[in-house]
This record gives structure tokens, C-alpha cells and sequence, in this order.
């Protein structure tokens, strides 16, 4: 796995990369808080078959967006769409965890010719209701901003352990990783941009997912955790049914990050999906 800083239309964008440039493109997207690094024990076992790349995205991690430029939804697709072209990515597979997930759904939607397959992971901005997801943002994200740029590593370690079913599963190098990131002076903003942009009913419906379900044509592996205290399973089996090419496949005693608590089974399951013969059990 290599940790490079791509330029992508002059924006220094943080990307874990590994596999064969010829391979099939497989791009993985993290959630609202994270970085690319939750995918840490997926990119290389992923990376024996698929041309693998995790990214920070546009306002999150380490990709700072350039003066002016706004981190919101519809700049976060152009930027991935952007990225990939710089990689020569015209056809690719997109993976999404929780917001990374909304977004590869509507990076989907955008470029529908352009995604071969999608996964979808423990998502309550896809398949939560308005209220249900304002209610959820405001319990989980309410107290996060007046701490976010002093944050120590153990603040993250206990953030994290609310969000996996086993504590023992969060890697050691994340909660310092993670201090780190938000030590940078900018993203507080961008922070706060995205989480307030779900908070708007009015301003985020447009991206909203659950009213456009049908409209997903793509192959689709939705991946949940059954003890995910932040994304409801009632919500993706119901969600499931109304998706053209959907299945859904859950792991027990699992949290919101199944790719980080199970990365065996979890990379098992992708590889063969993104391969075209996934395995026939549906949760």
C-alpha cells in the first residue's frame, strides 16, 4: 500500500493505493468523520485483485480544498470524478462507508455509465429518514464541534468505541491519526459544512437517497452491521427491496465499520462481489 498526494485539478489529495494498474478500479470512500486510513485492512488483500484506491475526501482528512472551493456533496463528486480521470479510472467499482456511502451513491447517480458496482456500508444518511437522520445528527455530532480542533487521541479512542461493537478492533494508530488531522486550522469548517448541510432539510434533500432507491440500476451490496447503534438494519432490509440489483449481508456483533471490525470475512465477501460471483446469502 502506498500513502501518496495526488494532485487532482490542483487539489493535494491524501490516497492509499495498491494493486495492479491494469486491474480493475475499485474506489473506497469513508464516512463524515474518518479517513481512508479505516480501510487500513482492506486495501492490500483487496489489492491482489482490484486496482485499489482510498481517498480523503474533499474537506476530510488530509485534502484541503483549494481557496474558495466548496467541500459540499456536489464538490465532492466532481472532485472524485476528477481523481478518476487522473487515475484513468473509466470504468470502476465505488465502496462507501456511512457518508462515504451517500456520496458513492449519488456519485452513481451523477455518472451512472461510469460505476460498474456498488457497495454500500452501514449507512443512515442513505437509508434513514429526514427526521429520523436530524435526530441522529443532532444526538451524535451535537457536542463534537467546540472539541474537534483541541482533540486528543483519547478523545477519538472513546468516540470510536461508541461506534464499534468491540473496542479491541479499532486499530491503535487511528485515534492519533485522527487528532492529528483536526489539529489542521481549516477543517473545522468543512466540517461543520457538511454536518450542517444534513441538518437542512431543504438544502440536503436534493442528495437524499431514500427517495431515489429505484433510481440505483447498478449491481448493489449493501453491508451492514447488526449491533450498529447509528444506522438501523430495519432500515437497509426495507431500503434492499426497493434497489433493482440489491442484496444485503450482515455481520453479527458488528458496528458501524464491518470493513475494520471483520476484515476477513469482509474482504471475502467483496472481493467476490467486485468479481461477479457473490455469494448467494442475503441477511
Amino acid at each position: 500500500m502506498l500513502n501518496q498526494f495526488v494532485d487532482i485539478g490542483g487539489v493535494s489529495t491524501r490516497c492509499l493505493i495498491a494493486g495492479d494498474e491494469r486491474a480493475p478500479a475499485v474506489l473506497l470512500l469513508h464516512g463524515v468523520t474518518l479517513t481512508a486510513d479505516i480501510w487500513r485492512h482492506n486495501i492490500d488483500t483487496l489489492g491482489r485483485d482490484f486496482r485499489v484506491v482510498a481517498v480523503d475526501m474533499l474537506g476530510h482528512g488530509f485534502t484541503r480544498p483549494a481557496a474558495r472551493q466548496r467541500a459540499d456533496i456536489p464538490g465532492k463528486i466532481d472532485h472524485l470524478l476528477r481523481l478518476a480521470d487522473t487515475f484513468r479510472f473509466d470504468h470502476f467499482a465505488v465502496s462507501g462507508s456511512s457518508y462515504g456511502a451517500l456520496i458513492a451513491a449519488n456519485l452513481y447517480l451523477r455518472a451512472p455509465e461510469r460505476i460498474s458496482r456498488l457497495v454500500l456500508n452501514g449507512s443512515g444518511s442513505c437509508f434513514s429518514s429526514e427526521a429520523d437522520l436530524a435526530v441522529f445528527l443532532t444526538r451524535t455530532y451535537g457536542n463534537y464541534e467546540p472539541t474537534l480542533t483541541s482533540s486528543s487521541p483519547e478523545m477519538w479512542r472513546e468516540r470510536l468505541c461508541g461506534t464499534v461493537f468491540d473496542p479491541a478492533s479499532i486499530p491503535q494508530e487511528l485515534p492519533p491519526l485522527l487528532s492529528l488531522c483536526y489539529a489542521q486550522p481549516w477543517i473545522a469548517a468543512c466540517w461543520e459544512q457538511t454536518i450542517s448541510t444534513m441538518r437542512d432539510g431543504q438544502a440536503f434533500r436534493p442528495y437524499r437517497i431514500l427517495e431515489r432507491l429505484e433510481a440505483i440500476g447498478a449491481e448493489t451490496l449493501v453491508v451492514w452491521g447488526r449491533e450498529d447503534r447509528g444506522a438501523a438494519y430495519d432500515s437497509a432490509a426495507a431500503a434492499v427491496k426497493r434497489m433493482p440489483r440489491a442484496r444485503l449481508v450482515a455481520f453479527e456483533r458488528c458496528g458501524h465499520l464491518p470493513m475494520l471490525e471483520h476484515p476477513q470475512p469482509y474482504n471475502e465477501l467483496v472481493r467476490e462481489f467486485l468479481s461477479g460471483d457473490a455469494p448467494a446469502r442475503v441477511a
